[in-house]
């Protein structure tokens, strides 16, 4: 069984949210449904870390949920930085004002990834609902500042930009707005979700760049997709998925506080996912087979489903 090193790991450090974008499907079903909040402990997290024989080159804090809901999450990050550990915070940032400047300055947090998409309080609120665009933008600019003043270079902070139908006529103003707080931003479209397609911008069309992607090295392989070879992610309850994708939270590989994470990354169900996608297995029981990644590709698999 050929065996792989784990790159990067995404967590769920909650398993909550303080907004309710619409086309998010964790917004969804808490609605729906009354979910109590998990929030995984600081002990919990640096034994993790602590247990991994090979640790990853970097950790992205935030998936499906929002980190800065869980109050540790800055010691999490200063945890994961004085072992040379790469950390990027993926937020809302709408409660980045619960923290100061210099506690996440100081956290050694390298990159800062928020989702903004709008120039003010009415564009911004359209899709995230319950978020406040005064609030990210001064904590924005807050740490810019502070940035400045100690002559830091991190956190770089980017702006993600979902592109909407009601949004896409302020790109320009966007890029102007995100310049002027030497900020760069970037516009994705976000056509994942059927039934969802009055949202989608009838004009824009995004550009292939890696420009927005965080900086981490991969394993080499020529798979429709890499995710499974170099990353997984991991719930705050401590369950391990192949990737980031909605149809991955049905498919636990395992759980990092019932066994290590080493096991987890190389059992069976890791090494039936990376064949099938180097296309030497059959797609059977694996959630690949409905991400739009594995339906895109053109390739001749045959499928058992």
């Amino acid at each position: 069984m050929e065996k792989y090193n784990c790159h990067f790991i995404k967590i769920d450090v909650t398993n909550t949210c303080n907004l309710s974008c619409p086309l998010c499907p964790n917004s969804y079903r808490r609605n729906k449904e009354s979910i109590p909040v998990k929030n995984m402990s600081l002990k919990d997290f640096c034994d993790f870390i602590n247990e991994m024989k090979t640790p990853p080159r970097s950790i992205g804090f935030g998936v499906n949920n929002e980190p800065l809901l869980n109050k540790d999450i800055f010691s999490m990050i200063n945890f994961v930085n004085k072992k040379n550990i790469t950390t990027t915070l993926f937020s809302n940032f709408t409660l980045s004002n619960n923290y100061s400047a210099e506690t996440i300055i100081n956290s050694g947090i390298k990159y800062i990834c928020i989702g903004l998409d709008g120039i003010d309080q009415q564009s911004y609120s359209k899709y995230r609902i319950g978020g406040n665009f005064d609030t990210v933008i001064n904590s924005i600019k807050q740490i810019q500042e502070y940035k400045k003043l100690h002559n830091s270079e991190f956190p770089k902070i980017k702006i993600i930009f979902i592109v909407f139908k009601h949004n896409e006529n302020l790109i320009e103003k966007a890029k102007k707005l995100f310049a002027d707080m030497e900020t760069p931003v970037f516009f994705r479209r976000t056509d994942l979700y059927a039934g969802f397609e009055d949202w989608f911008p009838v004009k824009f069309e995004q550009k292939n760049s890696n420009e927005d992607r965080i900086p981490v090295q991969h394993n080499k392989t020529d798979a429709i997709c890499t995710e499974p070879f170099f990353s997984v992610t991991i719930d705050a309850f401590g369950n391990v998925y192949p990737c980031c994708g909605d149809g991955a939270f049905d498919f636990s590989v395992g759980n990092i506080f019932k066994e290590s994470f080493d096991n987890i990354w190389n059992c069976e169900k890791m090494y039936n996912i990376r064949n099938v996608l180097q296309k030497k297995g059959n797609a059977t029981n694996i959630p690949c087979i409905n991400c739009p990644i594995y339906k895109q590709d053109n390739t001749n698999i045959a499928l058992k489903l």
